[in-house]
Parts: C-alpha cells; structure tokens; sequence
C-alpha cells in the first residue's frame, strides 16, 4: 500500500450487501455519501476527537450521539438493552445508520444491536484499533458474550461500509499494538504467505507502530479475510477445506484463556497469539515441517504476551463452550505449512495439556 494512498476492497457477497473497506488518510469522508437520511453514533469515548470529525460530517443529520468505554464488559445484555432503549427515545427508523467508531469490542457490540433493532438496521464501521481494523470490523460477525462463554449470542450483519484510518493506531500503547499483530499474523499463517514473509522482514517495524508498515498489514488482513468470507460466509464449509473457521487458528484456547482469565485480563489478540503457541505445538506432533515451525516460532514469540493465571484442567474445561464444536466434539485449526490450515476433532485432552505447557 502506497503511503497517503487510499486502498478500497470490495467484499463481494453476491447480492446487495457486497460492501468496501476503505483504508487510508481520509477514509471516514466516504461516510458522508451514504444514502442516509438520519444517523446515530456509537463511538469509544478514547476516540473523541475522531468521532467529532464524524459528528461534524454529517451535522443535523446526527439524531443521537453515545460514548462508551470500550472492552470487553461492554458486550453484554445489559448494555444492549440500554442501547435498545435509547434507540427507541431517538425514534430511529430503516432509514437511519448506525455508525460505530472503537475497536472490536465496540464494533461487535454496534452491529449486534443494528441486527437486532427494528429487525435490522443498517450500520457502518470505523475501527480505530489494530485487532479490530485486521479482523473484528471486517466480516459481519456481531456478538455479546454470555458468563459461559464468548460470542456465544450474535448474529451475522455485514457492515454498508468500514472506513479504516491509519493515522487512529497512533494513539494506541503498546500492548494494543501487539494485540493487533497478534490477529494479523493469524491471517498470514492461514491465508496469506506474502503477508508471512512481510513479518519475516518487519516485525520490528510493526511492532514499533510503523504508520506504512501497519498500513500494508491491514490492507493484506482486510483482502486476505475479504476473499475467506466471500467462499464461506456464514461459517458453513460446505466445501469441506475448513472454509471462514480457519480464521479461528489459535481461537479455541485463545477464548478459553480470556475466559478463564477473566475478560480483560488479556487482551483478545494477546490470547491469540498464546493459543497460537499452543496450536504450533499441536501442528507440530502432527507433522509439521520443524524449518517451517521455526519460522513460525520465531514470529509468534516476537510478539509480547503475559503468562496466563489459569490452570490447565481450567483452559481444557472451558474449550468445551467453543463454537466450533461439532457434533460434541472440540475442533481445532492446525496448520501443514504457511497458508495450509485444517481442522481436527480428535486433540486428545493430555495432547492439549502437552500444549499448553507452551504457554504455562
């Protein structure tokens, strides 16, 4: 991606939900075109100055304006029953857009309650933080969480337009950086061997919040996950090569360790990235190639991550509550080369326990 340079990627649905995602200075002016008579906003209180711009586009056609904290605790019933309400006082109608300006916990929350309310408005999405810009705005997966479990109430709406501003990542520490990375190395080790081998070579760089490298990252994120979704929309794989699931590689210890950890107390790509470990560790008894899982050692191990203050028998009970079970059975993403993923049903639990050792 050329720097300055806005990039647009067309998520191709087949119908009249096909959508863009927008990357690049500027992005969020594509808002202002929408065929919308009316908008409400949903925007992390850590944005502010970003969701003024966005007040300010669309002026008297802002019907209601709410401000959140963002994380995890916000995607809950209560929350979106407030949000229901207020909804209900603005008198919004099918011709308003909800228009969510955050990170992934917002943008999950926003579009769940746009599916929801009405039967189902329209909604945009602005995210403004690394993880959500690589993966959580991108795809139309809407949820809250339930004390059993992440995710576990959602619902798929596809966003009209995502608007993604680089310059947003700027403001982020550290560890939400990293998060990021977590997700975005995700999709190389998946769907992605270019975007492999451009970590191999600016790993540094991204994780110093190099404003063209985290660019080039989204970018390849965004196409990467935009062609997975277009062959298997709603999770299916009625093709059987694993389809949108392989985009969950790391995900079912990664949601065990959030929620046996309490939600919070890692950050969701921070958890990927050990569930990532541990899934390494699982390809490898399975035959991974040892140059190959080096490779991908060295990369997972880049990116910084707490020790977990969870106890095996804990990550193993809770991998019981995943959403990709089949048929009462834990599936796992495993991987036989970069870009090569597949699913298995038959991880043994002291395979898993041998796994986690990678973590603990």
């Amino acid at each position: 991606m050329i720097a300055g340079e806005r990039e647009r990627i067309r998520v191709e649905l087949g119908d009249e939900r096909s959508y863009d995602v927008v990357i690049g200075r500027g992005a969020i002016d594509e808002l202002a075109a929408l065929d919308a008579r009316t908008v409400v906003v949903l925007y992390d209180v850590a944005v502010e100055a970003l969701a003024q711009q966005v007040l300010t586009a669309f002026g008297s056609r802002v019907l209601f304006v709410r401000g959140l904290v963002g994380g995890e605790e916000v995607k809950t019933w209560e929350l979106a029953g407030e949000l229901y309400d207020w909804l209900a006082e603005a008198h919004v109608d099918r011709d308003t857009v909800l228009i969510a300006i955050g990170g992934g916990t917002v943008t999950d929350l926003a579009g769940f309650v746009a599916a929801t309310f009405l039967r189902g408005l329209r909604w945009c999405a602005v995210p403004t933080t690394l993880l959500a810009a690589v993966d959580a705005a991108v795809g139309g997966k809407t949820a809250i969480n339930l004390n059993a479990g992440k995710n576990l109430v959602g619902v798929f709406h596809h966003p009209s337009l995502v608007a993604i501003e680089p310059a947003a990542f700027a403001t982020l520490d550290p560890r939400d950086v990293a998060a990021g990375l977590g997700e975005a190395l995700k999709t190389a080790l998946v769907a992605d061997p270019e975007l492999f081998d451009f970590f191999e070579r600016n790993m540094t760089r991204a994780l110093a919040a190099d404003p063209d490298v985290l660019s080039t990252i989204v970018a390849h994120c965004v196409a990467a996950k935009a062609i997975v979704v277009a062959g298997d929309e709603r999770e299916r794989d009625e093709g059987g090569a694993g389809g949108r699931a392989i985009l969950n590689f790391g995900h079912t210890v990664g949601h065990a360790l959030e929620k046996t950890c309490g939600y919070g107390a890692l950050r969701h790509g921070e958890a990927i990235v050990l569930g990532m470990r541990a899934a390494l560790a699982l390809s490898r008894e399975r035959g991974l190639p040892p140059a190959v899982a080096s490779r991908i050692d060295a990369l997972v191990h880049a990116i910084p991550a707490p020790r977990p203050d969870a106890a095996p028998a804990a990550i193993i009970a809770a991998t019981a509550s995943d959403k990709k079970r089949k048929a009462g059975k834990v599936r796992f993403i495993l991987i036989r080369d970069i870009a090569q993923p597949y699913i298995v049903d038959d991880v043994t639990e002291d395979a898993v326990r041998a796994a986690l050792t990678a973590i603990l």
